[in-house]
């Protein structure tokens, strides 16, 4: 037992199953909050043992993989997966007084948390940083550092990456592109056409015909747009893309797995490139976070946060082109859909037992910080 505690030189009190509060979320937001709990586990000294099953994501998981979907896409983060804890656990070797785990207000605490200074995240949350700028270098060190150190990538993945790098990209000046689309909801996304002009007064500052354009986005029509834009200069991963407000890891006939590895692949991508630019998503920041050099210019620093979601990037930047009156009355049904919901939401939290809000949660509220 003692062995299995003592990591290098670090002797650990206990172990700590991480699992996860929020099933709605995407593939980086997975991450960040796997990371902010090895962030609490250490703080402990527990030794973090990921369990991200098919409660922690229906989106993500794939029978055909495996029981925990961390370990489809990434190593353990420190030497021990859930698979093989679990092993040691019922052989007996491991006690279970030893073995603790975070009850849903800790995770919920875990997930939101963006105003505490030691949170890794890649977005403020309820106050707009004085300096956002400053803010966000000091994010970014935290988030490179716990890549750095507990994110691996599995060598399935690494070999697609540079393949394709070899057949695409290298040999060229590359800049790299992440534009959010689709659901996105809680900032206020970035039009391409401010990614069109940052993009050509860059270009003005490296000219030579190496130039070229990696693009990664969850929208379609930006893809189109982009080569409108710049042609041949533009090259993209095969990966799943939506046409309207609905993100791709929520496409319900699609390979849950194939969704995770879609996005990894286009931020492994990206962080390979010489420049990227970048909005407030978690993906463009995880480029960043995987190449400490990578420099960018970050649009997000310029957007605001919207706390009620009041309406999909999609629909705020009319990707399928509609009709200003069509648009208008679309905006504001999902405008008052919001308010509705967030009156329901306050209202649950006043009057409903922990044990019902419980059971919401897990059920039908995925969207719906019923802890907050």
């Amino acid at each position: 037992m003692t062995n299995h505690l003592k990591v290098g030189d670090r002797k650990f009190d206990g172990f700590c199953v991480i699992n996860h509060a929020n099933p709605d979320c995407g593939f980086f937001a997975l991450v960040s909050t796997a990371l902010n709990s090895v962030r609490v586990a250490l703080q402990h000294n527990w030794l973090p043992v990921i369990r991200f099953d098919r409660n922690v994501s229906d989106y993500f998981y794939d029978e055909a993989r495996g029981d925990e979907i961390w370990s489809y896409y990434f190593e353990p983060v420190m030497g021990l997966s859930y698979k093989a804890f679990k092993k040691l656990v019922d052989a007996g070797e491991i006690d279970a007084s030893l073995v603790h785990t975070y009850n849903d207000r800790n995770k919920v605490d875990q997930h939101l948390g963006c105003d505490d200074p030691d949170f890794i995240t890649h977005f403020w949350g309820h106050y707009r940083p004085v300096d956002p700028a400053e803010w966000m270098t000091r994010k970014r060190l935290l988030g490179r550092e716990y890549v750095a150190k507990y994110v691996r990538v599995k060598p399935h993945i690494q070999s697609l990456v540079d393949q394709f790098y070899c057949r695409h990209m290298d040999g060229f000046l590359m800049f790299g592109v992440h534009i959010r689309g689709t659901d996105f909801g809680y900032a206020e996304p970035t039009r391409p056409e401010t990614y069109f002009q940052a993009i050509r007064e860059k270009m003005v500052e490296t000219p030579g015909d190496k130039t070229r354009i990696f693009l990664a986005t969850d929208q379609q029509q930006f893809v189109e747009q982009f080569e409108r834009e710049f042609g041949s200069l533009v090259m993209t991963y095969d990966a799943m893309r939506s046409e309207s407000e609905v993100a791709p890891f929520q496409f319900k006939k699609a390979s849950p797995y194939k969704k995770g590895e879609d996005v990894l692949v286009d931020v492994l991508l990206m962080s390979k490139c010489n420049f990227l630019f970048k909005g407030a998503s978690a993906v463009g920041e995880y480029a960043l976070w995987f190449n400490p050099d990578l420099e960018c210019r970050d649009f997000g620093l310029d957007s605001e946060r919207d706390l009620n979601h009041r309406a999909p990037a999609a629909l705020k930047l009319n990707v399928n082109d509609r009709h200003p009156v069509v648009l208008k009355a679309a905006l504001a049904y999902k405008t008052i859909k919001r308010s509705f919901l967030d009156f329901g939401i306050s209202a649950g939290r006043r009057v409903l037992p922990v044990a019902v809000r419980d059971w919401l949660w897990l059920r039908i509220g995925r969207h719906m910080y019923f802890f907050k």
